[in-house]
């Protein structure tokens, strides 16, 4: 009979034993326990983001249009679309649904040919949220802002100012 040498006794050794694996599955569903509540608002607060960006881009689409076009176009917003017209024509250039559970507040924005808030200055604030959701520090309800030099940003809440 051969002497067990270092490597043969390494080759014996590769694995895992059960109660290794046993004590990482403790651990594992500890974790999992205490992230689990902290994942649902998580997706609320994603979700709501997501959709905040959907309205986003329709403001940014609808100024950018102004200008390509040179004339005047506008962002109407409902509680569940937004939707970019040429003012003049009434011709929908776009129209952008939110996600399903997703509600927004109404506003509407001209932009000038210039590609600036019509009349000079005004400005819309949005805020958008799902259904049965009560904006608070854990649901975090986005805000866009269109100020009156015609800058479009998303805030963090519904409640602060933008930095």
């Amino acid at each position: 009979m051969r002497p067990l040498t270092s490597a043969r006794m390494r080759a014996c050794s590769r694995g895992l034993t059960l109660i290794e694996i046993m004590v990482a599955l403790v651990i594992s569903a500890l974790v999992l326990t205490f992230a689990a509540p902290h994942m649902g608002d998580y997706f609320t607060n994603t979700r709501m983001r997501e959709g905040l960006h959907s309205v986003m881009a329709q403001a940014l689409l609808a100024q950018s249009e102004a200008l390509k076009r040179n004339t005047p176009v506008r962002l109407a917003v409902t509680t569940n679309a937004a939707t970019v017209t040429v003012i003049a024509s009434g011709n929908v250039i776009a129209t952008q649904t939110l996600l399903p559970g997703l509600e927004s507040t109404t506003g509407t924005i001209d932009f000038g040919a210039n590609g600036l808030p019509t009349p000079l200055g005004a400005s819309l604030q949005l805020v958008v949220s799902q259904t049965g959701v009560t904006c608070s520090a854990d649901m975090r309800c986005p805000r866009l802002n269109v100020d009156g030099g015609g800058g479009v940003r998303v805030c963090g809440d519904s409640t602060g100012s933008c930095p």
